[in-house]
């Protein structure tokens, strides 16, 4: 894996109001400038496309969304899934959890801790491969925001979710509805999931829970 160099060039922060805090967020000056590097560099690997660059409303909505489960989160072990600038990540840590971001993009990492850092919360980065979930220990709750880009994702993403949610754990993954959202949320419910959709805005966080034997 790259070494996870802290970025140098900053443009000003973004400011987000979660409920009573306001985090600041520092995202790579020139987002087309690195979409251009990625398709002169790997112009065939749609997975190299920067996405983690842009703090995407996704990743606000489902920041709000834990934001109103505050009470709950204290103590909990929380892993985000393609964390990109890490916002979520960060909002969970403040409110007491214990968090483990990741993404699979190489450059993530290094925006993810700079925006930790800054924000004054510990949290662990890692790369994760959802084709390949590692052996960690089940997490309480598994975040996520902005996942559905390509369909061919959805099958390892559920089964990731599924290898990596504890038994009574609780999923949350926002989308702004792209058109493989019913296929994700069909997967889920094939792999022993019940679904809830909660609006935020034009954003649906999903609220996966597994679904309890008789």
């Amino acid at each position: 894996m790259r070494e996870l160099t802290a970025p140098t060039v900053f443009s000003a922060p973004q400011i987000v109001r979660v409920g009573g805090m306001e985090i600041g967020i520092r995202v790579p000056p020139d987002f087309d400038a690195l979409l251009d590097e990625a398709a002169q560099r790997t112009p065939d690997d749609v997975d190299a496309i920067p996405y983690y660059a842009s703090l995407w409303p996704s990743a606000c909505a489902l920041a709000d969304e834990l934001w109103e489960r505050r009470d709950t989160l204290s103590s909990r072990r929380v892993l985000e899934l393609g964390c990109g600038l890490g916002l979520p990540s960060i909002v969970a840590a403040k409110l007491g959890a214990d968090v483990m971001a990741t993404d699979f993009h190489p450059d993530a990492g290094a925006w993810c801790r700079t925006n930790a850092t800054a924000n004054h919360v510990a949290l662990t980065f890692l790369s994760c491969d959802w084709n390949t979930p590692p052996a960690w220990p089940p997490f309480d709750i598994v975040l996520g925001s902005d996942l559905i880009y390509e369909r061919r994702h959805i099958p390892a993403l559920a089964t990731c979710i599924g290898t990596l949610c504890a038994a009574s754990g609780l999923a949350l993954i926002a989308d702004p509805g792209r058109d493989g959202l019913p296929s994700f949320a069909a997967a889920m419910q094939a792999d022993g999931w019940t679904c809830e959709f909660l609006p935020r805005g034009e954003i649906y966080v999903l609220a996966f829970t597994r679904l309890r034997s008789t």
